[in-house]
C-alpha cells in the first residue's frame, strides 16, 4: 500500500514539474531577460522527478537530464523566448563548467597501480578495443553515412576520426555505477573494466586536445602539424610539473587539509579548477589542466576521502552539461533530427551487440575466461558522456553538421537506455551464453595447470587476502592443513610464491567472484571454504547456493562487519557469518575490563607497546604488501 501509495504521489509531482518547467519563462518576467534562477530551478526540480522515475526501471538519470533540458528548450523555442527563458551564453557556460568537473572527476579516477599489476590484460583488451572498434565505426562513417570529402569538405578525415572515436568511447559513469551497485569491483572483470575506462578517458583528453587546435575561432592559425605537436608539448610539461608538485609539495598541503572534511573539499576543488584556470591562461586547455589535477590527486594516500568529498562535484558537472545540452537540442535542424533517427538506431544496435563478440574475441587473445570476457562486453556496450563532449566542440567548431551530431546524441541516449537494462540481467545473459564459451575456459585452465600445486580434495579454501584470512590460515597451516588461499591482487600472489614457497599455504590469482573459479578450485570437496572478502556479499551468496547444490555437508564462513549482512548470509545458508565488529567488541570488553582494574598509569601501557612490537613484525615481514592488509 505505502508503495503503491508513493508511486502515485510520484506521478502527480510529474503532472505537476513537467509543465511547470515550460511554466517557467513566463514566471521570470520580474527577474529580467536571461534570468537563472526561476528555469533553472524549475528543470532541475523536473529532473529529480524524473531521475526518481527512472530508478524504477534501473535507468540512467542522464536520461532525466536531457530530458528536462529538452523540454525547457522546446518551450523556449516554441515562444521565440530562447535567450528570455535562459541565456544561450550562460548554457554554453553551464557545459563548459560542466567538461572540466567531469573530466577532473575523470582524473579522480585513474588508479595507474592497478592498471600495472594487469598490465597485460588491460592493454591487449583496451587497446584492441579501441583500435578494432574505431576502425569498425569508421568504415560505418564512410559506408552507411557517407562521410566523405563531398559532404564535408577537405576537413572529412578529421570528421570521420572523431565520428569513430564518439562510438568506441564507452561511459565511464555508467561503467563504475554498474561495478558499484552490483558489488563487482573487486572482480577479475570489474579490474580489467576499469582499466579499460582509464584507458579511454586518457584517449579522449587527448582527442580534446587535438579538437581545440581545430577551433575557426583561434588566434594565430599557423601549422595545424606544429599546432599539435605544441599541444602535446604543452601537455607533457604540464605532466612533468604535476608530477614535482605533487611529490614536494601537494602530499604534504593534503595531509594538512584532510583534518577537516571543509578544507579538504576546499582544496580539492581549489586545486582541479585552480590548475584548469592556469591551464587556460597559458593557451592550453583548461578541461585538460582538470583532468591531470585529478589524476595526481588519485595518487595521495588520501584518495578515498577526497574522492567522498567531491563526488558531488561529478554529479553537479553532470546535471550542468546534460541540462545544458537537453536545452540546445530542440534548435536544431529539424529535417536533420527527422533523417537521423533511422541512422541513430541502427548504429546503437551496432554498438550494443557488437561490443560483447568483439571483447570475447579480445578475451581469446589474452587467455582471459568466458565469464570475465563477457561480462566486460556486456558491461562497456554504450556510448560515453565523453562523446557528447566530443560531439559538442565538433558541432561548434563546424566538423559535424547537425545531422551527424543528432546521430551521435541519439546513439548516447539509446545505449544508455539499452546497456542499463542489461545491465539488469547480466547473470543470466551469461548462463545462456555460457555452454557457448566453454573453449576460452580450457584455454585458460591449459595454462593455470601447468602451475597446479595443490590436490584439490580436502584442503581449505580461503578467500582474500587481509589480516583475518592470515590469522585463519596460520592456524591450519600449523596443523598440517592444505590451504588454498585466492586473491585477485598480484602482488599477493606473487609475495606468497617467493616467501611461502615451502608452506602448506598455496595462493592462488583467481577472481573468487566466478562460479567457474568455485568449481576449478573444487569448493565442493573442501574441508571447509571460509570468505574474507570486502564487498563480496553476491558471492557469497552465490557460494552458499553453489554448495548447497554441490555438497551441503562442506561447512563454509563468510565475514561481515554488518548485522544485516550477517542475516542475509544466514538466511542464505553460511553455516556461521564472521561479523568482526561484534567480534572484536565482544574481544575488547574483556581486555578493557582488565586493563581497567590496573593502576591508570599502567593500564594499556604494555598491552600497547606488545601490540606495536607485533605490528612491526608483520610490516618487516610483508614489505611491500603491508598496506594491503
Amino acid at each position: 500500500m505505502l508503495e503503491r501509495g508513493f508511486t502515485r504521489t510520484l506521478a502527480a509531482l510529474v503532472m505537476i514539474a513537467l509543465p511547470a518547467v515550460t511554466w517557467a519563462a513566463g514566471s521570470g518576467e520580474s527577474s529580467g531577460p536571461g534570468s537563472l534562477v526561476v528555469p533553472l530551478g524549475m528543470m532541475l526540480l523536473g529532473a529529480t522527478v524524473l531521475a526518481i522515475l527512472l530508478s524504477y526501471v534501473k535507468q540512467s538519470s542522464l536520461l532525466a537530464f536531457i530530458g528536462v533540458g529538452a523540454i525547457g528548450g522546446f518551450y523556449a523555442k516554441s515562444i521565440g523566448a530562447g535567450d528570455e527563458l535562459i541565456s544561450r551564453e550562460l548554457m554554453s557556460a553551464f557545459i563548459d563548467i560542466g567538461i572540466i568537473l567531469l573530466l577532473f572527476m575523470a582524473g579522480m579516477e585513474v588508479d595507474i597501480k592497478g592498471m600495472i599489476k594487469r598490465w597485460q590484460l588491460v592493454l591487449i583488451n583496451g587497446a584492441g578495443q579501441i583500435s578494432l572498434l574505431l576502425i569498425v565505426s569508421m568504415g560505418l562513417g564512410v559506408a552507411y553515412i557517407g562521410i566523405g570529402a563531398d559532404t564535408f569538405g577537405d576537413g572529412w578525415f578529421a570528421t570521420l576520426i572523431y565520428f569513430g572515436l564518439c562510438l568506441t568511447l564507452s561511459s565511464t559513469i555508467l561503467v563504475i555505477g554498474t561495478l558499484k551497485k552490483t558489488g563487482q569491483m573487486e572482480t577479475l572483470h570489474g579490474q580489467i573494466a576499469l582499466g579499460l575506462m582509464v584507458l579511454q578517458d586518457v584517449v579522449a583528453v587527448v582527442a580534446l586536445a587535438i579538437l581545440l587546435s581545430l577551433d575557426p575561432s583561434r588566434e594565430g592559425g599557423g601549422s595545424l602539424g606544429l599546432e599539435v605537436a605544441m599541444i602535446f608539448l604543452k601537455m607533457a610539461i604540464l605532466i612533468v610539473i604535476l608530477y614535482f608538485f605533487t611529490k614536494y609539495v601537494l602530499n604534504a598541503m593534503f595531509k594538512y587539509l584532510a583534518r577537516s572534511s571543509e578544507l579538504l573539499f576546499i582544496g580539492a576543488l581549489g586545486y582541479g579548477m585552480g590548475v584548469g584556470g592556469l591551464c587556460e591562461v597559458v593557451s592550453f586547455s583548461s578541461g585538460i589542466g582538470a583532468f591531470f589535477a585529478g589524476a595526481t590527486l588519485a595518487a595521495l594516500p588520501y584518495r578515498h576521502e577526497i574522492e567522498d568529498k567531491v563526488e558531488p562535484l561529478k554529479a553537479f558537472g553532470v546535471i550542468l552539461f546534460f541540462i545544458a545540452l537537453g536545452f540546445d537540442l530542440p534548435f536544431l535542424d529539424g529535417a536533420a533530427i527527422v533523417s537521423g533517427l533511422s541512422t541513430g538506431v541502427v548504429l546503437t544496435l551496432y554498438l550494443v551487440i557488437l561490443t560483447i563478440p568483439l571483447m570475447l574475441f579480445l578475451g581469446y587473445v589474452s587467455k582471459m575466461k568466458g565469464r570475465a570476457a563477457f561480462m566486460i562486453g556486456a558491461i562497456i556496450n554504450q556510448s560515453s558522456e565523453f562523446s557528447l563532449m566530443l560531439a559538442v566542440l565538433c558541432r561548434q567548431f563546424g566538423i559535424f553538421n547537425d545531422e551527424l551530431f543528432i546521430i551521435v546524441t541519439l546513439v548516447v541516449l539509446l545505449t544508455f537506455f539499452l546497456s542499463s537494462l542489461g545491465h539488469q540481467f547480466l547473470d543470466p545473459m551469461y548462463q545462456a551464453a555460457r555452454s557457448r564459451l566453454l573453449f576460452m575456459d580450457k584455454r585458460s585452465m591449459e595454462e593455470e595447470e601447468e602451475h597446479e600445486e595443490l590436490e584439490m580434495e580436502d584442503h581449505v579454501v580461503i578467500l582474500s587476502f587481509n589480516e583475518l584470512s592470515m590469522e585463519i590460515a596460520d592456524f591450519y597451516s600449523q596443523n598440517n592443513q592444505k590451504v588454498l588461499l585466492l586473491d585477485l591482487d598480484p602482488d599477493i600472489t606473487d609475495y606468497f610464491k617467493k616467501n611461502h614457497s615451502n608452506s602448506n599455504i598455496v595462493a592462488k590469482y583467481a577472481d573468487m567472484q566466478d562460479p567457474d573459479v568455485w568449481e576449478h578450485f573444487a569448493f565442493e570437496k573442501a574441508r571447509i571454504v571460509i570468505s574474507c572478502l570486502d564487498e563480496g556479499q553476491e558471492a557469497e551468496i552465490g557460494i552458499c547456493h553453489y554448495l548447497h547444490e554441490k555438497s551441503d555437508h562442506v561447512p563454509f564462513l563468510a565475514a561481515t562487519s554488518s548485522h544485516e549482512e550477517a542475516l542475509e548470509l544466514y538466511e542464505a545458508g553460511v553455516r556461521y557469518a564472521i561479523q568482526t565488529e561484534y567480534l572484536a567488541s565482544k574481544s575488547f570488553r574483556d581486555i578493557f575490563a582488565q586493563e581497567m582494574a590496573k593502576d591508570p598509569k599502567d593500564a594499556f601501557r604494555n598491552l600497547g607497546k606488545e601490540h606495536f612490537e607485533q605490528t612491526k613484525q608483520i610490516q618487516e615481514g610483508m614489505g611491500n604488501i603491508f598496506s594491503l592488509v
